[in-house]
């Protein structure tokens, strides 16, 4: 069955249809939602939310297009209105452009691959930065697109983004050998980053 077919057995109360959506996608909506906001218990608790609502709703809920991409944009603006409520996103002028210095990176990742790497470095960003920088580089949002989501100035943005590339090439270059950076860093220039996965 296709996810269309699998939301429209949903929709008529279909319960192993809805686990067969749970299965295919809870682990991945997680996963997402960590990147966002940086705790694990947390991005778990957005997902099963967001499955919860997902059930409750089923009968009055239209989706349109792909059902993946409902998912990744319902888990999106789960996480961006948490992070507002957290007040993470309130403070985003240039006087809270202090680079996160915490102590606790990982001393050694050399048997890491560069998507773990960048994993962690992601989890290091504040949560404004982190999640504008995903809707950026995850999502491929434009600046005006942003500001219209997170209600701030296409400016505000652009700052957010240059905090966050600081921040990972800090971090990169400290935990990463020469090989890794050069393909880190050709896979930005080109406009890709093949280490961050999404559904």
């Amino acid at each position: 069955m296709t996810d269309q077919q699998i939301w429209e057995c949903v929709a008529a109360g279909n319960e192993k249809c809805f686990k067969q959506l749970f299965n295919k996608y809870y682990a991945e909506a997680v996963s997402m939602a960590m990147r966002y906001v940086g705790e694990v218990d947390m991005a778990k608790d957005i997902a099963q939310d967001f499955f919860c609502r997902l059930w409750m709703k089923r009968a009055t809920l239209v989706i349109r297009g792909e059902v993946h991409f409902y998912i990744k944009g319902a888990i999106r603006n789960s996480c961006l209105n948490y992070l507002k409520k957290e007040r993470r996103l309130v403070t985003l002028d240039d006087h809270s452009d202090k680079e996160d210095e915490s102590p606790d990176i990982v001393a050694t990742l050399q048997a890491e691959d560069l998507q773990a790497v960048l994993d962690r470095a992601i989890a290091k960003l504040p949560g404004a930065c982190r999640a504008v920088f995903l809707m950026r580089r995850m999502e491929g949002l434009s600046l005006k697109e942003i500001a219209e989501h997170l209600d701030i100035s296409p400016k505000t943005v652009e700052n957010q983004i240059t905090k966050a590339g600081k921040i990972l090439t800090k971090f990169l270059i400290a935990h990463l050998d020469i090989g890794m950076l050069i393909l880190f860093f050709y896979s930005l220039s080109m406009g890709e980053l093949p280490v961050i996965n999404v559904f």
